[in-house]
């Protein structure tokens, strides 16, 4: 028979006697999770050769820009965002493999608003890919241009 008595008549000695005996290096309060992988880029102005150009404006953010994409370190699935308007008409595609499908592509647009959750994995790099139809890279102005990123399940390899 298990007789339960309220904490209030407990004596602190009785409470901690009731906590369980650990091994040494054990403990009750739960590991910490790595911080959660995100990263929010602006682009601004486009290049011939390097496309747009992107900028990290989130300095709590967890992931890297390097040569203008953003890397992977974490395998899992991610939440991306894509925002902005452009002064022409363009092309617009975000990659995130070399020898894969992009992960969406827009053809003659001014403006996109897109958001989706896909699976990324350790070296991947994910870049925005731009071409025009009429006019120079350097030509085009944006506006409210924005890459967004956040890791959905925490907990899965990382590097």
């Amino acid at each position: 028979m298990i007789v339960l008595l309220e904490p209030s008549h407990w004596q602190s000695s009785e409470r901690l006697s009731l906590l369980p005996t650990l091994p040494v290096g054990f403990s009750l309060v739960p590991a910490e999770y790595p911080p959660i992988q995100s990263i929010r880029v602006q682009f601004t102005k486009c290049e011939n050769e390097n496309g747009f150009t992107i900028a990290s404006s989130n300095k709590d953010g967890t992931m890297k820009v390097q040569n203008n994409s953003i890397i992977i370190s974490c395998d899992g699935f991610y939440l991306i965002s894509l925002k902005g308007y452009f002064s022409q008409e363009l092309s617009l595609s975000l990659q995130y493999r070399k020898g894969r499908e992009p992960l969406f592509s827009l053809s003659k647009v001014r403006t996109v608003d897109f958001v989706t959750v896909a699976h990324l994995a350790f070296k991947d790099i994910v870049y925005l890919n731009v071409s025009t139809h009429s006019t120079t890279c350097e030509d085009i102005q944006v506006n409210g241009g924005e890459l967004t990123l956040i890791h959905q399940n925490p907990g899965g390899f990382c590097a």
